[in-house]
């Protein structure tokens, strides 16, 4: 056996492990981003990447639940909307919002580098 067949075997372990429904949502992102990191062929890459945002973004959902009931918190004290947005770099709205609308948390547009230009019409400018 050579170390492409024994690194797509332990990819494929790797996923497997990953599937399990024992394993949590965190270690589920940890055992697919070390199968990114041996993946070589681009196109197997992208499909772990996705995996990995998307498993990412179902963690932090989850961990954002476990932070507004207070496990694991000093005191137990449960995290309010502002606490989860300003751990995410997002705003409270904003976080309220993907949690509630939808299985993950994602970063806004804004703080993934993503630019959109607005363009204003200028003082007297006809639309």
């Amino acid at each position: 056996m050579d170390n492409v067949d024994m690194m797509a075997e332990q990819i494929a372990d790797l996923i497997r492990q990953a599937s399990d429904d024992e394993t949590t949502p965190g270690d589920r992102v940890q055992l697919l981003a070390t199968a990114l990191g041996l993946a070589v062929d681009p196109l197997h890459q992208i499909e772990l990447l996705m995996l990995v945002a998307d498993t990412a973004g179902r963690a932090a959902h989850d961990a954002a639940g476990r932070a507004l009931r207070g496990e694991g918190r000093p005191g137990g004290k449960a995290a309010t909307w502002t606490d989860i947005g300003s751990a995410a770099s997002l705003t409270r709205d904003t976080a309220f919002r993907q949690f509630h609308g939808g299985e993950a948390l994602s970063w806004a547009p804004g703080a993934r580098g993503v630019r959109q230009a607005v363009r204003r019409s200028a003082a007297g400018e006809a639309r």
